[in-house]
């Protein structure tokens, strides 16, 4: 296993790198303070860059090419951690809440509000496979609803336990969808019929992931754990001792992740990497952890933190560059979308870049 501190990569300041820049109106907190995966924010499809403004809470969609706001549609209560696309729609979430939008206008096409319009009932976010949608809800519910019109198709609920939140986000492996739960379990059940297929004991609340890794289902809690989609069967457990996880992303050869470090929280983030069989890497970086998330088509990890965004090889840890933002104050940065060599960014105070990606 390769350990050690990080090499000095190379730095860039985003005014030499800017396309263009846009500051969101009425925007009091543009994050999410976590996140429960690793999904973009802003999303980015062929002509828009869409953020979700987690308060007050809002989506904003900007022209690709020049950043000009095209539509916003304000939502009750606070906004999700990022936007998702499938079935031809935007799909949204706040915390109560279940948009289906229009992606073009923003328009509302229907809702889901199981609990009724107050408090803070859902923390899953959505996911999409052939015309159905799931997610989660904080009684321990995992809905199955119909993506073209919001009706339930099933709902089954995954445990019995006080504190059975489903707040991760489901993933499809084997035509079964897959979650985990704050119960200590992560359950399959068939995703078309809703038949409960398989559940697994974890060694502590899972609200973060799944991932898909490979043929694996890998379930995030203070450890990461390789499944079998189909069984459940545990092929591989990684663990750390007194520390655990506190993002991962999946990579074509690794998952990388985050480590949650020492309590108070110092500038320093230990970027670790594990295949289907060992732990490859632990590599300690002089930073500030915040989000993190793999993009194929630089294929390269980013870690998003206090005012800068920095670029990792997925495969050994290595920094690759580190681009600091060029704002008068910190703030937060989001987990980036990087699409033909662009590399687009929310901040926590409404800014959205779009940066050209250095050469690598």
């Amino acid at each position: 296993m390769n350990r050690h501190k990080t090499s000095q990569s190379t730095k860039y300041n985003s005014d030499a790198l800017s396309i263009w820049r846009t500051k969101l109106k009425n925007v009091k907190h543009g994050l999410l303070p976590s996140s429960s995966n690793d999904r973009p924010n802003p999303l980015v499809t062929e002509s828009l860059v869409i953020a979700s403004v987690f308060s007050p809470g809002a989506v904003c969609a900007l022209e690709r090419s020049t950043g000009r706001l095209v539509w916003r549609r304000e939502v009750l209560g606070f906004c999700g951690a990022a936007v998702y696309g499938f079935d031809g729609k935007l799909f949204a979430k706040s915390s109560h809440t279940l948009y289906a939008l229009n992606p073009n206008s923003g328009e509302v096409l229907w809702t889901f509000c199981p609990y009724g319009p107050s408090g803070e009932t859902m923390y899953s976010e959505p996911a999409g496979h052939k015309q159905s949608v799931f997610i989660g809800d904080r009684r321990g519910i995992l809905h199955c609803l119909d993506a073209r019109t919001g009706r339930t198709l099933w709902r089954r609920r995954t445990n019995k336990a006080k504190n059975g939140d489903v707040n991760s986000t489901p993933i499809i492996s084997s035509g079964l969808v897959i979650v985990g739960t704050n119960a200590d379990k992560a359950v399959a059940y068939d995703a078309e019929t809703g038949e409960l297929a398989w559940v697994r004991k974890v060694d502590g609340p899972s609200a973060k992931g799944p991932l898909l890794f490979q043929r694996f289902a890998a379930i995030l809690t203070d450890s990461i754990y390789l499944l079998e989609s189909r069984s459940g069967r545990v092929v591989r457990k990684f663990s750390w001792q007194g520390n655990g996880i506190r993002g991962a992303t999946s990579t074509p050869r690794t998952i990388a992740g985050i480590l949650e470090g020492k309590w108070p929280p110092a500038e320093e983030t230990q970027l670790v990497g594990v295949d289907k069989s060992q732990i490859r890497y632990s590599v300690v970086h002089k930073c500030w952890g915040g989000a993190i998330r793999y993009a194929r088509d630089m294929n390269l990890v980013y870690l998003s933190d206090l005012e800068h965004i920095r670029a990792f090889d997925p495969n050994d840890g290595r920094s690759v560059f580190d681009i600091r933002l060029g704002e008068k104050r910190p703030e937060f940065v989001g987990p980036v979308e990087v699409t033909k060599k662009i590399i687009y960014a929310l901040t926590g105070v409404g800014h959205v870049y779009a940066l050209h990606h250095p050469q690598v």
